[in-house]
């Protein structure tokens, strides 16, 4: 690795980093209109360039324990709080009714959240340099157009 001449990349703090995922939001620069579709991002970041999929194909398989992580822990604090709070008329027909329409609604609910989360977190542990974020800005425009036309 060469020394690059340019200043440091001042990373943003971890709850801007995770907090900016969390909005749908850039994680790195904080900017807006990261999604092509609820179940899609676009290929890069209309405002700083960065790249959604940062060079891994496989990139987004943490998104998805992210996503089975909050779905399920979601229900199961649902499933606790009604049943600690209507302890001892617990309604277990609406549970057993609710929690399965939970259990398949919260991980739609909450994919685009945990796709730009898992990027926010990616940042977190593995930051961003010089020499990959002007990979992210490259001008391959080709590759860009084909993830797009998905």
């Amino acid at each position: 690795m060469q020394n690059d001449p340019r200043p440091t990349l001042r990373r943003p703090s971890a709850l801007k980093l995770l907090a900016r995922g969390v909005l749908f939001r850039c994680p790195w620069c904080g900017g807006g209109g990261l999604m092509k579709s609820w179940f899609h991002l676009k290929p890069r970041c209309p405002t700083c360039g960065l790249r959604t999929e940062r060079g891994e194909e496989d990139f987004f398989l943490g998104a998805m324990v992210v996503n089975i992580a909050i779905a399920e822990g979601l229900l199961a604090l649902i499933l606790v709080g009604v049943m600690y709070g209507t302890w001892p008329r617990v309604p277990w027909l609406a549970l057993e009714i609710g929690g399965p329409v939970l259990m398949v609604a919260a991980p739609i609910l909450f994919y685009p959240v945990s796709k730009t989360l898992w990027l926010a977190v990616e940042l977190l542990f593995r930051p961003l340099t010089h020499e990959e974020l002007d990979w992210h800005r490259s001008s391959d425009e080709t590759t860009f157009r084909r993830q797009e036309d998905r």
